[in-house]
């Protein structure tokens, strides 16, 4: 039973290292879209970010199924929760602080011009729904202090995004480990 935990966690690692990695590809590719091609509302709203989530959402569950196959197939509750939690925090490690390195060290430029992209696509589709001035600038304001807050980032907000994030890992590989566990069948006598 040892070997198939400790199996379970470096596969999870791995796994994770690996979606993280992708994850990550993803996003630098998403900000150089909002940079420099993102014009419509359209296409940014309804398509980009919808099939974004989809994309992310569909990968972890093969990235799952993947772990579960490479250790044998079958996996209790509590391995299957540790493999999925070790992966996934794995990979929001990856991806997360990969994303706000590039962000800020690699090429920040991109970044601000992601953020204005952003906007750009967010003030004309606020303009094609006929929203008052005010309220148009109230969310650019809103946008703006968020971006700056951010990209600020100092010991507390790590830990504090840290936490939150273990927190939320491990609600959702709890989900996901009751949906994926599968004991081995007990052999009929």
């Amino acid at each position: 039973m040892e070997d198939l935990n400790a199996a379970v966690r470096k596969q999870g690692a791995l796994r994770g290292l690996l979606f993280g990695g992708i994850m990550l590809f993803i996003d630098i590719l998403k900000l150089f879209y909002l940079a420099y091609y993102a014009q419509s509302p359209l296409v940014t709203f309804i398509f980009l970010y919808p099939v974004y989530y989809i994309l992310l959402f569909a990968m972890a569950l093969l990235f799952v199924n993947s772990l579960r196959n490479k250790i044998g197939r079958y996996w209790n509750l509590k391995q299957a929760i540790t493999g999925i939690f070790i992966m996934l925090f794995v990979s929001s490690l990856i991806w997360n602080n990969g994303v706000t390195l590039f962000s800020g060290k690699v090429n920040p430029v991109v970044a601000e011009k992601a953020h204005v992209g952003l906007i750009n696509v967010r003030k004309a589709a606020m303009q094609s729904q006929n929203q008052p001035e005010a309220k148009i600038d109230k969310e650019v304001a809103d946008m703006n202090s968020k971006f700056v807050a951010s990209s600020d980032i100092t010991l507390g907000s790590f830990i504090q995004s840290l936490v939150v994030s273990v927190i939320l890992v491990f609600a959702v590989a709890a989900l996901l480990g009751i949906l994926f566990k599968r004991e081995k069948p007990v052999a009929q006598a």
